[in-house]
């Protein structure tokens, strides 16, 4: 099975699922054995750069050089550097790349003719219609079809001798917006023309949304055109004249180009999509197609029962996601709610640096370096699903592996092609992980996809706030029962830690030692050498302390200088062994520091196996004992 990389970005919130139609097509004509891989970013409608950077970084996840074949649809993304790197890193492949709609020098290209097409528009408008001041209205500057439509108009007006104005040529984006404001523009300046050449069927929509608002009829006062023959296009009053073409065409005549190559045959560098131009009432043309408001109605309302359906399902879904405590059963949610939807298998792969935050104790701190704004780690792993809880597969992204082993192993045994698309998983540029989801056709004709992605993005974001919330709690709650000189719980542990273990242990029948230390000699240290050698003597003993006792005790620092060990299910003859381990411990450390003080500590215990008393009652009888040995080594000394 052949693999295809697609490298897309949406048109403001709308995929375009033209292109995926036109694979399906194509394959189920030829039988062309090949996947498409799709790397799907929403980054050219935000005006929060971050967050397009976090969207563009998908494009930087395949190693493009295990593909067969690249198709690039890069038209809208506004970063030129962005741009050139995606192009760079396509022609490093070493595979056959199509750039589709726009076209790239040294590169294969598959779209329209959108010089020609424009070009025959304003040819109409001035010889059939007598047009001589003609405005252009266009979409983004570096936009290469904008960019060829503008010169078709310019061109076409020197061709007839026709003066071009620097000043009747205006735009900004492809939506109404543009229209609404370039028509405002031009009547304040007193600049309104004979006809607008629009650079699309929204900006042509505003510019006669404009003008009748503004008192002016359409065409009785300017004849507009648009391109693209937008649904509205037909339907506006009046109906605008149009350039009608396919995307599922370009595809189709981009996989046809792909085959040529692959198979060696000779092959043209550009191959052009057919394009009809419709001329209709906004130029003072009658149409010739009819149009058919009883099924523009219809399918208006179907489109209002799908969103309000969606909007139904993103509330369930939000409610859904946000009620979950791991990446996993989030991700495992979002595919149950994916398969009512006629989606395919569904994968989460994350940084693993950022899953281990699932485990609150699996990291001290939060290192700054956690996050990745450009690109992603060598490995990631797998966090849905998850077959082995216990040990999440990792996966190479150096080897170029971008799918779990279990979808590999079922792709290299599937006869029928698939589609997979890829998105990622960011906090606006900061790299998350990425989705990827199978035979998502509906999500994505349907419009979707956008919605669904940015549910699971605010879900996973809030999750993963809750996450270090609880990180950050739980590091508060160690600070504040933990000694800060010896790293020893302090007297806070005692309510928090000791005393429910040793009603456990106690209430269940078994035996509890308890052990009460004392430092030696801590005046006479402090009084001579100062409290910094003090406080070395008692951080000294709180280390063999740690080292001694067991894992599962509570060793507490208790006093200034006194410290007590709670130990579960701790026998007579086992707390005599550990004291004597750590006398020892303190002998050899004592000598080995070579320091003019002795580092000494009297030691009593006792072991508690009787529920009448309290912990407190048996720490005070291990006290005493400590006390008593403490007064006995002080009297053998004298």
């Amino acid at each position: 099975m052949k693999k295809i990389a697609l490298i897309t970005d949406a048109r403001a919130r709308y995929a375009t699922y033209a292109w995926i139609r036109g694979y399906r097509r194509y394959t189920a004509d030829r039988n062309l054995p090949a996947d498409l891989y799709v790397f799907h970013s929403f980054g050219s409608f935000s005006k929060d750069k971050s967050y397009n950077a976090g969207e563009y970084n998908i494009t930087r996840l395949p190693d493009l050089s295990t593909f067969d074949a690249i198709l690039l649809d890069i038209a809208t993304i506004p970063d030129k550097i962005l741009k050139e790197e995606i192009i760079m890193a396509a022609q490093k492949a070493s595979v056959p790349v199509i750039s589709l709609l726009e076209k790239v020098p040294g590169l294969y290209h598959s779209g329209i003719d959108d010089y020609t097409a424009v070009r025959t528009l304003v040819d109409h408008l001035i010889t059939e219609h007598g047009c001589r001041k003609l405005n252009y209205v266009g979409g983004p500057v570096e936009n290469y079809e904008n960019q060829q439509r503008f010169l078709a108009y310019k061109e076409t007006l020197l061709k007839h001798n026709l003066p071009f104005e620097p000043n009747r040529v205006t735009g900004y984006d492809y939506e109404v917006e543009t229209g609404l404001q370039a028509f405002a523009r031009f009547q304040s300046a007193d600049l309104l023309p004979d006809a607008f050449v629009c650079a699309n069927d929204n900006i042509a929509a505003g510019i006669c949304l404009a003008a009748r608002d503004a008192g002016f009829s359409v065409p009785n006062d300017f004849l507009v055109t648009g391109f693209d023959n937008d649904t509205k296009a037909a339907y506006l009053d009046p109906p605008i004249t149009t350039v009608d073409f396919s995307k599922t065409d370009i595809m189709y005549h981009a996989l046809q180009l792909l085959t040529d190559i692959w198979d060696g045959r000779e092959t043209a560098e550009q191959v052009f999509a057919s394009v009809r131009h419709i001329y209709r009432e906004s130029c003072q043309c009658h149409s010739s197609e009819a149009s058919d408001p009883g099924q523009y109605v219809s399918n208006q309302i179907m489109e209002e029962v799908r969103h309000g359906n969606m909007l139904d399902w993103m509330m369930e879904l939000d409610r859904f996601l946000l009620e979950c405590s791991s990446f996993t059963e989030l991700a495992s949610r979002l595919h149950t709610w994916l398969l009512d939807h006629d989606c395919g298998n569904l994968y989460l792969l994350m940084n693993p640096d950022i899953f281990l935050l699932e485990n609150v104790d699996s990291l001290p701190e939060i290192p700054d370096d956690l996050y990745r704004s450009i690109g992603y780690p060598d490995s990631m792993t797998v966090v849905y699903p998850q077959p082995d809880k216990t040990c999440p597969q990792q996966l190479n992204l150096m080897l170029g592996n971008l799918l779990p082993d279990s979808e590999i192993s079922d792709t290299t045994k599937a006869q029928t092609p698939h589609v997979y698309l890829f998105a990622s998983v960011h906090f606006r540029e900061r790299e998350i992980g990425y989705l990827v989801l199978k035979n998502c056709d509906y999500l994505v004709e349907h419009q979707f996809l956008f919605k669904t992605l940015n549910t699971f993005r605010t879900s996973i974001e809030a999750l993963y706030g809750k996450l270090i919330l609880r990180k950050k709690n739980k590091q508060l709650s160690q600070l504040y029962i933990h000694d800060s000189l010896t790293g020893l719980y302090n007297r806070m542990a005692y309510e928090k830690l000791a005393l429910p273990m040793f009603q456990k242990y106690i209430q269940g029948g078994q035996t509890v030692g308890i052990m009460f230390i004392d430092a030696d000699h801590l005046k006479y240290i402090n009084d001579n050498f100062g409290h910094d050698m003090g406080n070395l003597a008692i951080s000294s003993i709180a280390s063999v302390i740690r080292q001694q006792c067991p894992l599962n005790s509570v060793s507490m620092r208790y006093g200034g200088d006194e410290f007590v060990c709670v130990i579960p299910n701790y026998s007579q003859t086992q707390m005599e062994q550990l004291k004597q381990h750590i006398a020892g411990s303190l002998r050899l450390l004592s000598e080995n520091s070579h320091m003019a003080f002795p580092i000494e500590a009297s030691i009593g215990y006792v072991v508690a196996d009787d529920p009448i008393f309290s912990l407190n009652d048996y720490i005070n009888l291990a006290d005493e004992k400590m006390y008593a040995e403490k007064k006995a080594r002080k009297a053998a000394r004298e």
